[in-house]
């Protein structure tokens, strides 16, 4: 137990101030400043806590300790600065602590880490839909990936500005609801179905953040398709409609490849190139040298690259026919890192270079009186992407292969087999005999000529 000290009076704890140093240690000299605790009686163990003074100030910072013992520790507990509480107060304050410590059990410092927890707690229920849609905004900037992630940052950031913080962002979290969410989606739902459910997937995500807070009403994730927003909303696949990307079919390549070689262009190579890979647009735009083994005659494409592969670890070797070489030998090595660079000094063709070549060709063939090459299920321009629904419905026809060997050309590992082809190697043989059919397939017309 603390000893007894002698009771001081109001005016005595005014003047109580820092010590000195009475003996040379630590770096510190005798007479130096150094903090210093006062009994100031009425309570046993109930001191003021004296500081040195710093500059400009002539008082040191003082406030009030009780010392005391919870169970079997020994504990200094703060009771608050001097003057802001006067000797009185403080001798209150610790008479009520050291009574309730005796009498009731009560242990201060676990009561000020609980209030602090709630504290805490309360703080986080106070977060809105846009603090938190921040935070999720930020963590998904770390972990884009890519030929360009900061098209990915500005997507998702348009997407919630324009579909989410309107409607949600000042809401508080804890009273969010499936109806507000109902609410934001039902303006797009139908019209813009794949945006729609990219938004409402967006939205369950930046409420798992705080899923486990216990912030949510009823500790339910409003965003919820399954068991939640599924009552609400049609389902996205009975009112939506996948868009194919059009395409000239594979009966027109022949004619289509003819003029297209008459073009002496980069983005026109890069067109024969992706033909002929059944790559993306984007793959073959962002193709890089240092993928390239023409030793054997392969093209590896990072897992990273492919949309939609889900093992970003998992890459895709495209085997390169005769022509592909060719074209790969034409481009300039001056020491850029993209096969197909841009004009004017760009490291990389325009996203629309590709379309815009198939374009020019359509609109070329049809004043020169020609059919031009129209998609004949949309009735629009075919795409450079719908050049893979051509290969693939020659494979289907004409290529003589199995379905799954197709589908691994097209960097597709939807189904079992194409899994179980992946892991035998990817197939290089036979993909490399259907992609050399099918170069000479669409080249029919021109070697004819030669």
């Amino acid at each position: 137990m603390p000893k007894l000290a002698a009771e001081l009076g109001a005016l005595q704890v005014k003047r109580l101030s820092h010590g000195t140093v009475t003996k040379a240690q630590n770096g510190k000299k005798v007479g130096d400043p150094c903090k210093k605790m006062h009994a100031v009686g009425g309570v046993a163990g109930l001191s003021l806590y004296c500081r040195p003074p710093t500059k400009p100030k002539s008082v040191g910072a003082r406030s009030w300790i009780l010392r005391t013992v919870i169970g079997e520790n020994r504990v200094d507990l703060g009771l608050g600065s001097y003057p802001e509480v006067p000797l009185a107060q403080a001798r209150d304050k610790a008479r009520e602590i050291k009574d309730k410590i005796r009498f009731e059990g009560y242990d201060p410092i676990a009561a000020q880490r609980a209030a602090k927890s709630q504290l805490i707690a309360d703080k986080a229920k106070q977060r809105t839909f846009a603090d938190v849609a921040q935070q999720y905004f930020e963590k998904k900037c770390l972990e884009f990936r890519g030929v360009n992630p900061k098209k990915q940052a500005r997507r998702l950031e348009q997407h919630l500005e324009d579909y989410c913080l309107h409607l949600l962002g000042n809401m508080l979290m804890a009273d969010l609801e499936t109806r507000h969410v109902v609410l934001a989606l039902n303006a797009i739902w139908l019209e813009k179905t794949s945006t729609a459910e990219r938004v409402r997937i967006t939205i369950n995500n930046i409420c798992e953040m705080v899923q486990n807070d216990g912030v949510l009403r009823n500790g339910l994730n409003p965003g919820r398709w399954r068991g939640n927003l599924e009552y609400f909303l049609a389902s996205p696949a009975a009112i939506h409609d996948e868009e194919h990307q059009p395409t000239l079919g594979y009966e027109s390549l022949p004619r289509f490849w003819k003029l297209l070689q008459q073009r002496d262009t980069i983005p026109a190579r890069a067109l024969e190139f992706q033909v002929l890979t059944a790559a993306r647009p984007g793959e073959v735009r962002f193709a890089e040298w240092k993928e390239i083994d023409f030793k054997e005659r392969v093209w590896t494409v990072p897992g990273w690259k492919i949309k939609g592969r889900k093992d970003k670890r998992k890459n895709h070797k495209v085997p390169l026919t005769k022509r592909a070489i060719e074209i790969l030998k034409m481009m300039p090595r001056d020491g850029g890192v993209y096969i197909f660079p841009g004009y004017r000094g760009k490291e990389t063709m325009s996203e629309n270079a590709l379309n815009l070549t198939v374009k020019e060709i359509h609109l070329a063939d049809s004043k020169a009186g020609g059919p031009g090459f129209i998609d004949l299920e949309s009735g629009k321009v075919g795409t450079a992407h719908g050049m893979r629904s051509a290969f693939k419905d020659f494979s289907t026809e004409e290529g003589h292969v199995d379905d799954y060997v197709s589908e691994l050309a097209l960097s597709h590992l939807e189904t079992s087999s194409a899994r179980s082809a992946y892991k035998r190697g990817q197939l290089i043989p036979k993909r490399r005999k259907l992609m050399n059919s099918f170069e000479k397939y669409v080249s029919a017309l021109v070697k004819t000529e030669n």
